[in-house]
């Protein structure tokens, strides 16, 4: 008798997603003795605990530890309600005799399903129409989820607006590309927010907001999806001081708060006037955030935030901690809109109706000129603002490798103040800089790479140093690299 190896079934593990995948798998097994051998010599191994006897579906369950969610209710959950439709804004009444699950101008209708054994588990994607039958005198819908491409098939309920041709694509209502992709925004940014874990449900999430398109989306969006990701929010608002109107823009994100049945808190920010005026508000405002005590601090950077700031950093000569730019969770910050641009959040804002205020020294200011540059260089290569947004993301990976391996070595090489300097020259370069970052941190200012860099090519003595900004050096006593006043 044939034999196949357990590692066959495996591979055939892989490719099931759906739950039609496990019935067809499962069926298989019922069919051919070889394959179900093999299954059962796969849950040996694993130890994955199972009868014989078992029909091929539940055992192809147990293998993908998929049995326990089996009861989950299916796609789409059909409850009979009004709602509006996110691709086309109809608003849609209840069905009647037949429950309604889709919108009857569009066709379309959001995609629900919650089984954790299936590929569009709790995917919250666009289930699209994709082809029109007759059968049995009525008309059965084909789907396809823009999403995780999940299919499934539906009757036409008897008032959809359904096309002479049968064919999706003379369906009324279809927005052009932007459109869909705005109206879903919400759902993006709360699959961002479950996906990358920025906050449990139960935890208090400030709300920094400064009264901007950024800033409103945000408060927007949370307040509206706040049922589904558990944050108990906070509105924080700053008046500078710096301009007539900061009062009336407080007043105004005071007012958008009350209105979505949030507590807000107002502080005013005492700055004279000097150098560095934006630099000392974005750091009196950091110490007035972190002082609520919340377990996050959410604020409104997007997608072409983090562009430009990879953008600046490339400007100044950064290494990968500054290319990387923003990271959507450094703890308490957390920055739920950084997966989308501002383009999006323009057109979703002015879709819902939202009223917002636009900073006038923005354009004026280093950043403003950045931002400037972008189409000229979306001119010279199409997708820049991605392109570079991109750059951050990858870098951040290798950033906390980095990160990780240099915790390593200061565990290695730190003694007292400082660091051995034989344990440092045996380290790579890479980590040699970043080590040497931290030892110099107490700097009272900011030292360049290029100083650090001049450690690598330096030949010590004992006694001898490295020149440092604002009169210190890096100097070597007794075999140890310490940071000390010039």
């Amino acid at each position: 008798m044939p034999t196949m190896e357990p590692a066959a079934v495996k591979i055939l593990l892989r490719g099931v997603r759906s739950r039609g995948e496990i019935k067809r798998l499962g069926t298989r097994l019922d069919r051919e003795p070889v394959l179900r051998a093999a299954a059962l010599g796969l849950a040996s191994a694993e130890g994955v605990s199972v009868e014989p006897a078992w029909s091929g579906k539940r055992l192809v369950r147990a293998l993908l530890d998929r049995s326990a969610s089996a009861q989950v209710r299916k796609n789409p959950i059909r409850v009979d309600e009004s709602f509006t439709c996110i691709w086309c804004g109809e608003s849609v009444s209840p069905g009647g005799a037949r429950v309604r699950d889709h919108c009857p101008r569009c066709l379309r209708s959001r995609h629900v399903d919650v089984v954790p054994g299936d590929r569009a588990a709790d995917c919250g994607g666009i289930l699209h129409p994709t082809s029109m039958t007759l059968s049995g005198g009525e008309v059965v819908i084909q789907y396809r989820c823009g999403t995780c491409q999940a299919t499934h098939q539906v009757r036409a309920h008897p008032t959809d607006q359904l096309p002479p041709s049968l064919s999706p694509k003379d369906l009324p209502g279809r927005p052009s590309a932007a459109v869909p992709r705005a109206r879903t925004l919400p759902h993006r940014v709360l699959a961002f927010i479950r996906h990358g874990r920025l906050w449990a449900p139960g935890e208090r999430v400030v709300v920094a907001v400064s009264g901007g398109l950024d800033s409103t989306c945000l408060l927007e969006i949370l307040a509206r999806t706040q049922g589904a990701h558990g944050g108990l929010l906070e509105v924080v608002s700053f008046d500078h001081g710096l301009r007539p109107a900061s009062k009336d823009e407080v007043a105004r994100v005071a007012a958008h708060a009350e209105r979505l049945g949030l507590p807000f808190v107002s502080r005013r920010l005492s700055l004279p006037q000097g150098a560095n005026l934006q630099a000392r508000a974005r750091a009196l405002r950091r110490a007035e955030l972190l002082g609520r005590g919340a377990d996050r601090i959410a604020t409104g950077h997007h997608r072409t935030d983090r562009a430009e700031t990879v953008l600046y950093h490339l400007l100044r000569g950064s290494g990968a901690r500054g290319l990387r730019g923003m990271l959507p969770l450094d703890a308490p910050w957390c920055r739920p809109l950084l997966a989308e641009p501002r383009t999006i959040l323009d057109a979703w804002a002015r879709q819902e109706g939202l009223s917002w205020v636009e900073d006038p020294s923005n354009p004026a200011s280093q950043r403003g000129e950045i931002r400037r540059l972008m189409p000229r260089l979306d001119a010279i290569h199409g997708g820049a603002e991605a392109a570079l947004a991109r750059t951050g993301r990858l870098l951040a990976r290798d950033d906390a490798l980095l990160s990780r391996l240099t915790d390593d070595a200061w565990q290695r090489h730190h003694r007292d103040e400082g660091l051995l300097l034989e344990g440092l020259r045996n380290e790579d370069e890479a980590i040699q800089l970043r080590l040497l970052v931290r030892l110099t941190a107490p700097c009272p200012r900011p030292v360049r790479a290029d100083q650090l860099e001049a450690f690598l090519s330096w030949h010590p003595i004992e006694g001898g140093g490295i020149p440092l900004p604002a009169r210190h050096r890096l100097a070597l006593h007794n075999g140890l690299l310490i940071l000390e006043e010039a």
